[in-house]
Formats: structure tokens, sequence, C-alpha cells
């Protein structure tokens, strides 16, 4: 039988632990959040020399402080789950600021292991660390890695396995002594509990135990006779130092890190042309006046570059999966029209509308990770705290802003960061105005059809209006309501990086396949409830079932948008509950019994000698579109209509297709927010006023738009 070690991965914020992950793990890596907060969860599981690893990649901290989100999830982790070793990465070119975590976690006496990562950057940073002493001033393996060069990966497992199978031999007493007074303070502390409450003593770490009730920030439950006995002591230690014991500890603990630095680091001047380089890079990219239109520039070139890459391999998934349709409904030919509607429409149909868009979420998922890795969207970060300072908020809010470009969830419970309520309750009010991937594969699939030669322009154009109307809200709110006044926004710049197209590739995967496993089962449960829902009774008309006669009774009210129809409202309704779902939802309502041709029929092997050739046009078609964007080639794009992309063409027109989609941008956002906004805000009031904010703003737009544009259209 296998032993599992269970590892808990702990550092800073961009120090590469994600990527170190990846480096260990590959694709074996499960993407989720952790329960009740949505705080991004990742974990990861190999087999190496007879073990079962199992890695737990904690949010990024800078202490267990016990104040913010992703340290209480911490701190909570490592005490009631007892992980078997705590594997702590750390920037080796920065060991001043990470060192202050690693002596942290030594309180908790848990066996550990150094990673120190980005060790190939140190040469040229003229740093050089004396590894084997760093391990035993700190009682634990320290190994060099670098998570982007593969350096370190085996003896990393190795040395993980050699701890667990010693780890009752450890003594981490002896790496972490304050003066000889705070450590009387201390022992103190430890007798009268000792005397009072013992079995305290055997529920935490004493150490930690011990040090945060004096700092304060020990979240458990203590006797009041402890706590009055802490308070005394804290008196008193504050009359002897005269200063906060917070701050006192802090010290202790800085003292410790320098006198470790002082020891095993050597460092030389940083090399005037990599400093320089460096300088003119911020120089341009947090320029007062040009870094703004640089950030909005590389945005639209992220979503031009993203439908350059990703259209010949739509047009291929999307001819797969209709063939594939085919196929499935000549082997049905026999069986009742129900089921074959049932699996060809509620089931494939459902399934493949988010499917045939992976390849955009792919190609998106690898720029944005390049952005990270590279620094900029720190910097972006850094930026927009001058332009938001506009409106009252401040850079802090811009971080929940652009997580939710992502997925609005994540965003709105990112701000319980934000220190002012006034200023939290305002951004959770403007994420659901940020575009989330799952609006995305609907924007892609329209813009297809109605904007083939504008197709990044058109998305671009789309992002920029969610984002102009959260700041019209935000300006109007925060004039008549809040009064919000500008605070200030800490943040560090990570160093300029070049990610490895390894890194990128494997983390752009692991968060596509997340989104199929998670979303896909969503939406089939989803689909299949629509599909009932508009062929009930059976037999009749989809415009004559339960769902058909609602949607018609509500349409009315979007006919000044363009799109007063039964099924264009059935799908808002549906997207409601997730945006995910709006196309498959299409696809049941639009796409009617189709009778089958000579013609349509297609036979397995027929599909699978199209399916490989189509797969390998695709990158001459690739080659095509880049030449095209480069002027290299002159050549009309072949729009094939396949199935529902046939009629939405002839249901809507360019003006109606694109108010649309500034509704479904703008409106109420999906059921998951709504309720997130609730417990997140803790009432019932802002999550109603968030909703109706939202519907009347798109519903005023899209009028705006959509009786603007039918001029021209």
């Amino acid at each position: 039988m296998e032993k599992v070690i269970k590892v808990a991965v702990v550092g800073n914020p961009n120090v590469g632990k994600s990527a170190l992950i990846n480096a260990i793990a590959g694709t074996n890596i499960k993407v989720g959040n952790w329960t009740g907060v949505t705080v991004e969860k990742i974990e990861a599981q190999i087999e190496y020399k007879g073990f079962k690893i199992h890695f737990i990649d904690l949010p990024g901290i800078y202490s267990i402080a016990n104040k913010t989100a992703e340290e209480k999830i911490t701190i909570d982790f490592l005490i009631n789950q007892k992980p078997d070793i705590i594997l702590n990465v750390i920037d080796s070119t920065n060991l001043k600021r990470n060192l202050y975590l690693t002596i942290q976690l030594l309180e908790l006496e848990i066996p550990m292991v150094i990673a120190l990562n980005m060790w190939d950057e140190l040469g040229k940073r003229g740093i050089k660390i004396d590894s084997e002493k760093f391990s035993k001033l700190l009682c634990a393996p320290a190994i060099p890695t670098s998570a982007l060069r593969n350096l370190g990966i085996n003896s990393i497992l190795d040395n993980i396995i050699k701890t667990y199978e010693n780890k009752d031999g450890f003594n981490f007493s002896k790496c972490e002594q304050f003066e000889t007074q705070i450590e009387d303070y201390l022992k103190r502390l430890k007798n009268f509990i000792e005397q009072t409450h013992p079995g305290i003593l055997e529920l935490y770490p004493q150490r930690y135990l011990l040090t945060s009730i004096l700092e304060g920030s020990f979240d458990g439950y203590l006797p009041s006779e402890i706590k009055e006995y802490a308070d005394r002591l804290k008196e008193e230690i504050e009359k002897v130092y005269h200063k906060d014991i917070r701050a006192l500890m802090i010290e202790e603990r800085y003292g410790l890190v320098l006198n470790i630095l002082k020891q095993t680091v050597k460092e030389k001047p940083l090399e005037e042309e990599s400093l320089n380089f460096s300088l003119a890079l911020d120089r341009i990219f947090l320029h007062r006046y040009l870094g703004l239109p640089i950030f909005f520039i590389l945005v639209w070139l992220t979503f031009e570059m993203t439908f350059t890459f990703s259209t010949p391999f739509v047009d291929w998934l999307d001819n797969t999966l209709s063939n594939l349709s085919l196929v499935v409904n000549n082997y049905l030919k026999n069986s009742p029209d129900w089921l074959r509607s049932f699996i060809t429409e509620g089931v494939l149909g459902g399934v493949g509308f988010v499917l045939v868009f992976t390849p955009v979420l792919f190609t998106l998922y690898i720029i944005l990770s390049f952005l990270e890795g590279s620094g900029y969207i720190a910097r972006a970060a850094f930026l927009m705290d001058r332009f938001m300072s506009i409106f009252g908020l401040s850079g802090k809010s811009f971080i929940p802003l652009l997580l939710g470009f992502g997925c609005n969830v994540p965003a709105v419970y990112a701000t319980r960061t934000i220190d002012s309520p006034k200023e939290k309750i305002l951004t959770a009010l403007m994420i659901p105005f940020m575009s989330c991937g799952a609006r995305l594969t609907v924007f892609a699939f329209f813009v297809s059809i109605f904007f083939t030669n504008h197709r990044g322009l058109v998305i671009f154009s789309l992002y920029i209006m969610g984002i102009f109307s959260a700041i019209v809200i935000a300006i109007l709110l925060n004039k008549f309501y809040f009064k919000l006044e500008h605070s200030y926004f800490i943040l560090e710049l990570p160093p300029y990086r070049m990610p490895t197209l390894r890194y990128m590739l494997l983390n752009s995967w692991i968060r596509v396949k997340s989104f199929i496993i998670e979303a896909g089962s969503f939406i089939f449960a989803t689909s299949v409830v629509i599909w009932f829902l508009t062929n009930i009774p059976f037999g009749v008309k989809k415009e004559d079932s339960i769902l058909g006669k609602v949607a018609k009774e509500i349409s009315v009210i979007f006919e000044p948008l363009g799109f007063g129809t039964w099924q264009a409202t059935t799908s808002l309704f549906a997207g409601f509950v997730a945006k995910e779902v709006v196309l498959s939802t299409m696809g049941n309502v639009y796409m009617q019994e189709v009778p089958q041709t000579q013609e349509d029929q297609i036979t397995v092997s027929q599909f699978a000698k199209d399916t490989v050739v189509g797969f390998f046009n695709a990158f001459i078609g690739l080659s095509e579109e880049v030449g095209q964007k480069f002027g290299l080639i002159e050549k009309e794009r072949e729009e094939v209509d396949t199935g529902l992309m046939e009629v939405i063409r002839d249901e809507f027109t360019p003006a109606s297709a694109y108010s649309f989609l500034v509704f479904l941008l703008l409106y109420t956002p999906c059921l998951a927010t709504v309720f997130a906004i609730r417990q997140e805000l803790g009432s019932n009031r802002w999550m109603i006023i968030s909703v109706l904010i939202n519907f009347t703003t798109a519903y005023i737009m899209s009028f705006i738009v959509y009786n603007f544009l039918k001029i021209y259209f």
C-alpha cells in the first residue's frame, strides 16, 4: 500500500508557487475554490518512489497575521488539516522579504522543505547563497530550484520523502530564538497555561499559540483567565520596551532574518545594464501619459491575437461536432424522434456549443499567462490606481475588477481585501459589468457570424463598454451616495521575467480543463432541463411549449432593443442562471427538427477522416489568418453556416446582434455572482440594488446602441 504525503505549498505572492507545482505535477492539477470564500485552490497529486505526494497550493501571503481571507485560509489549513510537510517556496532573489514568513512557519512546528526558487536569476543579480548553511540555520533542507528551468524538481521530491520519514527527529526550537527576555515572557505564559488550562497546549503548536496570543492574532477560543494574564504580560512588555508588542515581535523576527542573511548571502551591485533595462521598461509602461493608452492597446491586441490564432480551430471543432451530430442521428435513425432530438440537441448541442470555443479560451489564457508571468499585470494595477482615484477608488479595487474578466464570483469575494466598507460595496457593484470568460464564448459566436472582418475590434468595444458603464455607475454612486475619498495603495512590483512556453501552455491547459469539467456538467444539466421545457407537451412546436409561452409574454419588452423574440428571451432567462448556457439554450430553442437528406448522412470512417484532415487544415488556416493580418495574403475568409449559425444569421441583423451582446454584457450577472454579492456584502439590499442597476443599465445601453446602429445596418 502506497503512503500518502500531504504537502502544503506556502509562500509570498509572485514567488512562482503555481509554476513550481506545474513543473512537478505537469497536467495532473485540479483547480477549484476554497470552501465558502472562492479563493482559488490548486491541488496536484503524483506518485514518486512508492509514495503518493498530494500538493495543496495555499494562497499567497506575506505573514500569518490572520487578518486577510488568504491568511485565515492558510492558518486554518495548517493547524486543522495538519499537513505532513510544508513546502515553503521563496524568491531567492528577495530573501529579506520572504524569510519573515519562513520564520513564522517555523513556529507551527511542522516539518518543512524550502524551495529557493528563481535560483537561475541569482547570477544576473550578483547574489550568492550558501544553501547548506542556510539549511542548518533554518532546520530545514533548502533546495535551489527554478520552476521555469525544471531545476531541483527531483531534489525537492527526494527531500520531501526524506523529511517525512524523519519528521519525528526534527527540533525547530533552536532555529527561532528571540532575545532572552522575550523568551522568558513566552515561558511565563506557557507555565500559566500549563497550570490553568493545559489541554489548550495539546490543541495547537505551542510556539505558534504563545506568540499569537501575545501578538493578539490568535483566533481560537481562550478562557478569560488566559486572556487576562496575556493582557497583563503585554502591558509589562510594552512598559519595558516602550513599543507595541506586535511591532516588537516583528522586530525580533526580522532580527533573525537579518542574521541569516548576514551568514549566508553575498551580494554584488546589480549590473547597470540590467538595472537600466528594468527602469527603461517601467518608464514606458508606467508613464504618466502613455501608460494608460499602452494598457488599452495591449488589451485590444490581446483580443485581436486571441481570435486570429483561435478561429481556424474553432471552425474545425464546429465542423467536427456538426458531423458527429449527423453520425449519431444516422445511428439513431430507427429511434423515436424525441430521443434523436434529445441526444443531438439537448446533449451534443448543449455541451458542443461550449467545447467549440475552447480554442478561444485557451489562446486567451496563454496571452494572459504571458502578461502575468512577465510582471505586467501587477504594473497595470499600479497604473490604474491613479485613474481609479477619479471616482474615489484605489488600486486595491483594480485587482478584483481584473479578476472579474475571468469570473465575477471570485472577483466579488476578492473585495474582502479592501479596508473601506464603502469602497468595497462600490467595487462589488462594478464587478458584474466586467465581461467574464463565459460571456466571451457568446461574443465569439456572434462576431464570427456578423462581424467577421472586425472580430477583435468588436470584442474590444464590448469590453470597453463594460468598463465605461462601470465607471459611469461608480461616478454617479460616489457623487450622490458614497462620497469616497481616495485611499492609498501599496503594491510590490515583481521584476520583469520571460515566462517559458511550457509554463504558459500548462497554465492555460489546466484552466481550460477546469472550465470544461466544471462548466460542462452544469451546462449538460441545464441543457437537458431547457430541452424538456421547450419540448413539453411533446409533439407541439417549441414556441407552444411551456418555456415558449412564458417567453412570448415577456419578449415584448425587448422589441425596442431589436431582439423581441421568445427564443432570445428564453436564452436570457437561462443566462441569468449561468452565462455558459446561453448558446446551448439557443441551440435548443432555435433549432427545429430538420429532415436528414442523403447528402447529410456521413459514415463513421468518413467522420474520422474529415476530423483528422480538418485538424491539419486548421494549421493551414492559421497561417492564412496571420498572413491576412500582415497583408501578406489577400483572401476572403469563407463562412460556413452550420446549424445554429445559419439560424442566427436569419433571425438577427448586425444591429440587433450587437444590441443583444451589449445586453448580455451588462444585464443581471449569473446567479452565483448574485449570491456572492449577498454573502460578501451581507445584505439583501445591496444584492437587489446590484440586480436592478445591471438590468436598467443594460436596457438603456442596448436601446441606445440598437437605435443608433439600425440607421446604418
